[in-house]
């Protein structure tokens, strides 16, 4: 399935579109920002999700945000708490939601594409897994030279919500970047990786699961409350090859009593009667989906009601760059390997100024009666207007 443009795409036969159904509503906390917001509804009936560069954190019992973190001089617990990854919770209804800090994840450091920033995560019987992407710093993006990579991911296991998490990168990633990064501007020279990124394969012995870009980025399909809707044994993933405007998008699976195990992780290869095979060796994979330059960090939920896949995926006008705006691409499948049929396209995705990117799908909050829900994503990060920030804003899909 190659397309060099969203709506080259075979039309839904089942689904229409999908219809806004009001504004947007940003999150009702205030001085909170952040972007990419993998999220996992758990088997406690809470939301929690991965932030990158949540450039917000408390102090004094006070809710401090600064988004020119990168144009001053900040404190070292300032920067591990702004500055990276961290997972929060959210907490209350669409229509006034809040964000709570679960862990500051402080090792996990680095603006931008710098340093490790989240893609996916997923509850299964109670345990929480985080995939973190980045993880041995900025490397070159496969096929557009000025998107963001997205490379060197690794999957985490928490059995307490977040609080703590295994393995235990903090003190690995933490050496590492002190001892290979320096800190500050990025428009000064200097600044950033002071080794090429052919010599950051690993870190003494450290390697990320998934090493480079083929699978560097991987989304959990979402299978309800807790994976309790899952459809057999698996846990399923997607990946695309670049955070934003790439074009490649993989499928994997493992055993959801072995995920934090590479070995155990097979990938798809789809064939021509639309049927898979599954292979051990990621680079004999090959992609499930191909959109030139269209396809960013993807979302994939599973809806029980209709029996389909929702994809969702986005792209930048200008490759890493907020200030032209995006587009929104929402597909449906049967499988989670397609063949994907189009429902909806937007190309100026709700506004130029407001560039939303990372659309995801909490399923917390979607009714699979009415098939009526949310989408959450982030906005601009290049404005002061506040959308770079979590947001929702409701939406009914309408079947034909």
């Amino acid at each position: 399935m190659r397309y060099k443009h969203p709506t080259e795409i075979p039309r839904s036969e089942k689904i229409r579109s999908l219809e806004w159904t009001g504004d947007r509503i940003p999150c009702a906390t205030a001085n909170v920002r952040g972007d990419t917001h993998p999220m996992a509804w758990a088997a406690d009936g809470e939301l929690y999700i991965g932030t990158g560069d949540p450039n917000w954190m408390i102090r004094d019992g006070v809710v401090y945000a600064s988004i020119d973190w990168t144009n001053k001089q900040i404190s070292d617990e300032e920067y591990k708490s702004m500055c990276g990854l961290c997972v929060e919770k959210i907490t209350g209804n669409p229509i006034e939601f809040e964000l709570s800090r679960v862990n500051d994840m402080p090792g996990y450091i680095g603006g931008g594409g710098y340093g490790p920033k989240p893609s996916g995560m997923i509850s299964v019987d109670g345990v929480l897994y985080y995939a973190v992407q980045n993880l041995l710093g900025w490397k070159p993006p496969r096929f557009r030279k000025n998107s963001q990579h997205g490379s060197d991911a690794t999957i985490l296991r928490s059995d307490d919500y977040g609080k703590t998490w295994t393995p235990d990168l903090d003190p690995v990633l933490l050496e590492m970047e002190k001892e290979q990064y320096v800190r500050g501007n990025r428009k000064v020279t200097g600044f950033g990786w002071q080794t090429p990124p052919e010599a950051r394969a690993e870190y003494k012995g450290w390697k990320p699961m998934f090493p480079g870009n083929l699978f560097g980025g991987p989304s959990f399909i979402q299978f309800g409350q807790d994976n309790r809707e899952a459809v057999d044994d698996y846990v399923y993933a997607v990946s695309g090859d670049h955070w934003d405007n790439g074009s490649e998008m993989r499928l994997g699976r493992v055993s959801k009593d072995k995920i934090l195990d590479r070995d155990a992780w097979e990938f798809a290869i789809p064939k021509a009667d639309g049927g898979v095979e599954w292979v051990k060796e990621l680079d004999v994979s090959e992609p499930v989906l191909t959109i030139e330059g269209h396809l960013s960090l993807p979302e994939m939920v599973y809806i029980p009601s209709i029996k389909k896949y929702l994809l969702v995926t986005w792209a930048l006008h200008t490759d890493f760059d907020a200030k032209d705006g995006s587009e929104l691409t929402l597909l449906e499948a049967d499988n989670p390997w397609g063949p994907f049929k189009l429902v909806y396209y937007e190309w100026m995705w709700y506004k130029e100024e407001a560039s939303p990117y990372c659309p995801r799908i909490p399923l917390k909050w979607f009714d699979n009666t009415n098939l009526i829900g949310w989408m959450l994503h982030s906005g601009n990060w290049q404005t002061q207007i506040p959308y770079y920030l979590p947001q929702v804003r409701p939406f009914k899909l309408i079947m034909k």
